[in-house]
């Protein structure tokens, strides 16, 4: 949730769709990329639809980029949890 927070404060600011980077903010989460901990919470976005994949990054360069450091989308979903809407 505090990823989601920190994604949504400083990156999509309640837009829906979105590019963002959650490793760029991670600290402000108190995470730290790279670790099980951030792994578990960007999953845990993906899965809950928080986040989505950028489509418009193509797979062979996003294949390149260790896990949760590609761009994603704000999804839908990301209000829903942020807001209780």
């Amino acid at each position: 949730m505090r990823l989601l927070r920190a994604v949504n404060a400083h990156q999509a600011h309640g837009r829906v769709g979105s590019v963002v980077v959650a490793s760029a903010v991670a600290r402000e989460a108190g995470l730290e990329p790279g670790t099980e901990r951030y792994d578990e919470a960007v999953w845990r976005l993906l899965v809950e639809g928080a986040l989505e994949v950028d489509g418009s990054v193509p797979p062979g360069a996003a294949a390149r980029v260790p896990f949760g450091r590609a761009p994603y989308l704000l999804g839908p979903a990301a209000i829903r949890i942020l807001y209780g809407a």
